[in-house]
């Protein structure tokens, strides 16, 4: 795909969006659509992005419950949807192993406070990719001058009105950006393929930031008052439900947020992982985007890539500045107990991000090119 010059470079052309979200879009879980445009933010959204500004601010479903139809959803427990690789939506995902095509769609999984947001504005302003993220209200098939197309894939309503509107279909982006995977696998195509990637980082490090963030970050539809006034211990102990979203990886990977986790979402967390993503660590920053870079075919890495990942590496995008928490502490120990299944999924992927370098080293810089198709 080319990254559309003409859409972006002092155009102001935009298509009106149908906002009367369909319940029964084929997918999505009528109760989801609903429980995901009204007022409950669900357990993490990821910020609307802002206009300018390093940081991303607002909150990217506001007004949305105007937006939803007032109707009896016909959702029914028959009807539920249960994961697995070979089914769709995830079918959609190309395995890891796969050639890429010409019309793959680069699939960005967002992990809380894993250099999220650093990533995305990477992929669109140093490899100058055309990338869904909404910055003003409301949604329109517009883009800014950072490439950024102006429609919501950051919550379950806003995916369910892209997916309405056909969005990867109508060949304007590049990359899909969203915590959801599931449902963000909904908006891929059999002739729009996925090609997963994500940043891991600790789950003890994610539990930390995500405490001090959302203490802080009043502009979050998921901003907590009350953490301004609890101490990280506390936080890392209380066994009040809601407070605390453990094990987020595994389940958000197994479409499993509250309840136990059994063994089969936890296989299912890995399979994903194994068969279908390509890993970045936060912890090797630079070498993550080489391998990007290498894997997609992006473009020259050292005269171009390097020096604006490098940038970007010494200054973060919604960086969250706090004290670190040390290892053995009780506060550490505590946060380790309660995400063990994670942090066991963690260094599943470490073992991952080892196999994929191996892959990778055989692999020429010039065997594929993104924007050309070849």
């Amino acid at each position: 795909m080319d990254y559309r010059h003409s859409l972006y470079n002092g155009s102001k052309r935009s298509q009106p969006i149908e906002r009367d979200i369909q319940l029964h879009n084929g997918w999505i879980p009528d109760h989801d659509v609903k429980q995901y445009t009204q007022s409950t933010p669900g357990p993490h959204k990821p910020a609307a992005e802002s206009g300018s500004g390093s940081a991303d601010s607002g909150s990217s479903d506001k007004n949305t419950s105007q937006d939803l139809p007032n109707r009896t959803s016909s959702f029914s427990s028959k009807s539920r949807y249960k994961p697995a690789l070979d089914r769709y939506p995830l079918v959609l995902l190309k395995n890891i192993t796969s050639p890429m095509d010409p019309t793959d769609v680069i699939f960005q999984w967002h992990i809380p406070k894993a250099a999220g947001s650093s990533t995305k504005r990477i992929f669109t302003e140093c490899f100058h990719l055309s990338r869904s993220a909404q910055k003003s209200f409301p949604e329109s098939y517009t883009f800014d001058r950072h490439h950024v197309l102006n429609i919501d894939t950051s919550t379950i309503a806003g995916i369910a009105r892209a997916k309405e509107n056909g969005l990867v279909d109508k060949d304007l982006i590049d990359v899909i950006t969203t915590s959801f995977l599931h449902e963000g696998s909904a908006l891929l195509t059999e002739t729009h393929g996925g090609r997963l990637f994500t940043m891991l980082r600790h789950p003890v490090d994610v539990s930390v930031s995500l405490f001090h963030y959302l203490g802080t970050a009043e502009w979050e539809g998921t901003y907590r008052e009350e953490f301004r006034n609890m101490t990280l211990l506390e936080y890392a102990t209380t066994d009040r439900d809601g407070v605390r979203i453990d094990n987020w990886m595994t389940r958000y990977l197994a479409r499993k947020i509250k309840g136990d986790l059994e063994e089969e979402d936890i296989k299912l967390a890995k399979d994903i992982l194994e068969r279908k993503c390509l890993i970045g660590m936060t912890d090797e920053f630079i070498e993550s985007f080489r391998r990007f870079n290498l894997f997609f075919g992006l473009g020259k890495w050292l005269e171009d890539g390097l020096p604006c990942v490098e940038k970007y590496m010494n200054n973060r995008a919604n960086k969250n500045s706090h004290q670190k928490v040390k290892h053995g502490s009780d506060e550490w120990v505590a946060l380790a107990q309660a995400n063990k299944i994670d942090i066991e999924l963690f260094n599943f992927g470490k073992d991952l991000w080892k196999r994929q370098g191996e892959m990778l080293a055989h692999r020429h810089a010039d065997e594929w090119n993104f924007r050309q198709g070849s």
